[in-house]
């Protein structure tokens, strides 16, 4: 019995340990894609025409179509700032009972409970991982197609947002882990 109790008291620090992980790495990907927020930016380029010694040139702003780092019109940087503040709120909530489990050195509630927990869980891993992958693919696409329209500026800014879909890549396996405990203590 006392065997019992200390593997259902592990398991349950385990999960706190992992869901606050959680937590911290979610507060960070929400901090640096908020932070990372840029007004439109325009850049102006210089077309040559002709040859050199005439110095003939045409200058021109490049198409706001080309570059799309303002975030409102960014529809995948908005879906991974919602998910990475509403996967801080829900990890807020159960960071709570993931505490009285260990107080109490068993798991929370019945197995009803427990197989609901799995599996919202499992619905937010889900949610954090096509975040992530979203977010990833955006910054890998607009990389290729815009490539010699980069400035540092725009380097800053998708280094930003590639760092905050890591983040909330490396949630969605601190979930995973959860999830295989949450499993294992059931």
């Amino acid at each position: 019995m006392a065997f019992s109790s200390a593997r259902a008291r592990a398991l349950a620090v385990a999960t706190l340990v992992l869901r606050i992980i959680t937590l911290g790495l979610l507060a960070a990907s929400l901090a640096v894609i908020a932070s990372s927020a840029r007004t439109q930016y325009d850049v102006g380029h210089v077309d040559i025409i002709g040859d050199y010694d005439a110095f003939s040139y045409i200058v021109g702003v490049a198409p706001r179509e080309l570059f799309g780092v303002n975030f409102q019109d960014l529809y995948t940087f908005r879906y991974v700032l919602s998910v990475a503040a509403i996967g801080c709120a829900y990890t807020l909530i159960l960071i709570p009972l993931a505490i009285i489990a260990v107080v109490q050195g068993k798991r929370f509630g019945s197995t009803s409970a427990a197989r609901i927990l799995i599996f919202t869980d499992v619905v937010f891993c889900a949610l954090f991982t096509s975040g992530g992958a979203a977010g990833l693919g955006l910054v890998v696409d607009n990389r290729r197609i815009n490539g010699k329209y980069f400035d540092h500026g725009l380097r800053k800014f998708y280094t930003f947002f590639d760092t905050s879909c890591g983040s909330l890549l490396a949630s969605a396996i601190c979930t995973v882990v959860i999830i295989k405990v949450s499993v294992y203590s059931k």
